[in-house]
């Protein structure tokens, strides 16, 4: 029973998350997944800094606040470099390749989600398969 409900939530996944990467595109989905992954560990970050305020070890807070400001600047350049991109992706020629390509970012991505999923199951002890 858990198998088929672990395999009728993959192929849900997959559905939506391809559906996603065809409706934004290819270059969409790289801006969503940076996006995501700066915030992830802007959030850590704050944690870290966060910890060693309260044991006072200012050199790893630090080091926290550099890391902040030096993501923080890797975000802008990489703004600057997708906005044009994405203007790129709207031209008629390119956008279906765009969309296409999104949607199997999208199947890429939901084949990463899906590991996870197993993975943390798997280690929970729940077997799937």
């Amino acid at each position: 029973m858990i198998t088929f409900a672990f395999a009728a939530v993959v192929i849900l996944l997959f559905i939506w998350r391809m559906r996603g990467g065809y409706a934004c595109g290819m270059m969409q989905e790289i801006v969503n997944l940076l996006s995501g992954a700066v915030s992830l560990v802007c959030v850590a970050l704050v944690f870290l800094a966060v910890s060693s305020a309260m044991t006072k070890s200012i050199h790893i807070l630090t080091a926290c606040m550099i890391a902040l400001v030096l993501l923080g600047i890797f975000f802008k350049l990489c703004r600057l470099i997708f906005t044009p991109l994405l203007a790129v992706g709207s031209i008629s020629v390119v956008s279906g390749i765009n969309k296409v390509l999104g949607a199997a970012m999208g199947a890429a991505e939901a084949c990463l989600l899906a590991y996870f999923a197993y993975w943390a199951l798997d280690h929970l002890g729940i077997y799937v398969l």
